[in-house]
C-alpha cells in the first residue's frame, strides 16, 4: 500500500473516531454548545472524507457494491485506452519530439562506446554466423530466382550486344583465333550431321518436296505415281545417300586450305566492321531481346540459391568462410570510420536521417504498440496502472476532503453559535 494512501485511510479513520467521540459527548452533555459544535465539525469532516473516498474508489471499483456510475475506468476502458494511445502518440512521442531527440543524441558515439564494451571480434563473428544461418532458413530460393531473372534481363536489355560482339571478334582476329573458331563451328556441325535425327530430317524434307511436286498438276502426280510404282523414287535410299554426302562434305570443310575456311576468315573481318554500324547494332539487339524474352533463368538461379542456402543452414566451411570475410570487412570499415572525422560525420548524418525517416514513416506504430500493450491489461491491471500514475494525487484529494469538510463544519458551527 502506498504511504499516502495509508495516511488517507488514517485521516478518514481519525475523522470517524472524532465523530464517534463528539456524538458520545453530545449524548452525555445534550445542552453543551461546545459538544454540539464539535459534533458539527466532526460530522462535516467525516462526510467530506467519506464522499471523497466514495468518489475516488468509484473511479476504479464499486464502493460498497454500489452499481450506479461506479467502476468508471473498467466501464470506459476502450475510451481511456484510445485517449492514452492518442496522448502517447501525439503528445509524448510525436514526430517532432522524436526528431529533435534524435538530432540531440550523438548516435555514433553511443555505438562506439557500446561496441567497445560489449562487442569483440569473436562476438561479431558469432553474430554474423548466426545471422547467416537464420537468413538461410528464411530466404525463399524461388523468389530469389525470379527476382534474379528479372534483374538479369533488365541488365542485359540495357546493354547493347553489338559493341561487345565487335570487340570479341576484333580480339579473335588479333589473337589469330579465327581458325580455332572455324574449327569449333565445323566440329559442332559434324556432330550434328552425324546424328540419326539429321537423316530423318532429310527424309521428311524429301517427303514434303514429293508431295508438293505431286500437287502441282495431274501430270506431275501421274509421273510421281508411276516412278514410285517402278521403284524409281526411293526416298529412304535418297535420304541415306544425301546424309552420307553431307557428312563427307562437312568432313572436307576441316581441311586447312579449304576455300570455305578462307571465306570464313574474310567474313569475320567484315562482320567485325559491320557490327559497329547502327543497322547491325539494331539487328543484334532485336535478336538479343528476342532470346531474352524466350530464355528462363529462374530455374538455374533457384537451384544455385538453393544449394548455397543448404550449405549455410548448417555449420560448414562455406558458412565459416563467408562469416570470416564479413567479420574482416566490418572490422576494416569500422577502423576506417574511427580514424576519419569525415566518415564519422557522414555516418552520423546518415544514421540520423535514416532513423528520422523510419520514425516518420512508421510513427503510427508508436500508438499501435501502446494500444496493444494497454489492451492486454485486465480491468484490475488497468486500474493498478492508472493508480500507480495518479494514485498519490487521488489520495491527497481524500485527505483534503476530510480537512475541507472539517473547515466547512467549523464555519457552520460558528454560524449556528452566532444565530
Amino acid at each position: 500500500m502506498r504511504p499516502v494512501k495509508r495516511q488517507a485511510n488514517t485521516v478518514l479513520a481519525a475523522a470517524g473516531g472524532l465523530f464517534a467521540g463528539a456524538l458520545a459527548l453530545k449524548y452525555h452533555y445534550p445542552g453543551n454548545e461546545l459538544a454540539a459544535a464539535l459534533l458539527t465539525i466532526s460530522e462535516a469532516s467525516l462526510a467530506g472524507g467519506v464522499a471523497d473516498w466514495f468518489a475516488v474508489t468509484a473511479l476504479f471499483r464499486r464502493p460498497l457494491g454500489f452499481p450506479y456510475h461506479t467502476a468508471l475506468v473498467p466501464r470506459n476502458r476502450d475510451r481511456i485506452i484510445e485517449a492514452l494511445t492518442r496522448t502517447i502518440e501525439q503528445d509524448f512521442f510525436n514526430k517532432q519530439s522524436i526528431a529533435d531527440r534524435i538530432h540531440q543524441v550523438n548516435i555514433l558515439d553511443k555505438l562506439t562506446a557500446y561496441a567497445g564494451t560489449h562487442m569483440s571480434k569473436a562476438g561479431v563473428r558469432t553474430v554474423l554466423d548466426t545471422l547467416l544461418a537464420e537468413l538461410a532458413q528464411t530466404i525463399d530460393p524461388g523468389a530469389v530466382g525470379k527476382y534474379g531473372e528479372r534483374l538479369l534481363k533488365v541488365i542485359f536489355r540495357r546493354q547493347s550486344a553489338a559493341p561487345q560482339a565487335a570487340a570479341l571478334l576484333r580480339w579473335t582476329l588479333q589473337e589469330e583465333k579465327g581458325g580455332e573458331l572455324y574449327t569449333a563451328v565445323v566440329n559442332e556441325l559434324a556432330v550434328r550431321c552425324a546424328q540419326e535425327g539429321t537423316r530423318e530430317a532429310i527424309y521428311n524434307y524429301l517427303e514434303q518436296l514429293k508431295q508438293n511436286t505431286a500437287q502441282k498438276n495431274w501430270l506431275a502426280s501421274l509421273v510421281t505415281g508411276v516412278l514410285e510404282g517402278m521403284d524409281g523414287i526411293n526416298l529412304e535410299d535418297a535420304a541415306t545417300a544425301l546424309h552420307e554426302e553431307l557428312i563427307r562434305t562437312v568432313d572436307e570443310l576441316t581441311g586447312p586450305e579449304h576455300p570455305v575456311r578462307q571465306w570464313f576468315q574474310e567474313e569475320l573481318k567484315e562482320v567485325s566492321v559491320n557490327l559497329e554500324t547502327p543497322e547491325w547494332a539494331a539487328i543484334i539487339d532485336d535478336w538479343k531481346n528476342g532470346q531474352l524474352a524466350r530464355a528462363s533463368f529462374a530455374g538455374p538461379l533457384t537451384a544455385v540459391v538453393q544449394a548455397i542456402l543448404e550449405a549455410f543452414k548448417r555449420p560448414s566451411a562455406y558458412r565459416d568462410s563467408v562469416a570470416d570475410w564479413l567479420a574482416g570487412q566490418l572490422a576494416s570499415y569500422w577502423q576506417q570510420v574511427k580514424e576519419s572525422t569525415l566518415l564519422q560525420h557522414r555516418a552520423e548524418t546518415y544514421l540520423k536521417t535514416l532513423l528520422t525517416d523510419i520514425f516518420n514513416k512508421e510513427h503510427s506504430l508508436v500508438g499501435q504498440v501502446a494500444g496493444s500493450a494497454l489492451r492486454k491489461l485486465s480491468d484490475e491491471e488497468l486500474n493498478q496502472f492508472i493508480e500507480d500514475k495518479a494514485g498519490e494525487d487521488l489520495d491527497w484529494i481524500r485527505i483534503n476532503g476530510v480537512f475541507v469538510g472539517g473547515i466547512a463544519g467549523l464555519v457552520l458551527a460558528v454560524v449556528q453559535w452566532l444565530v
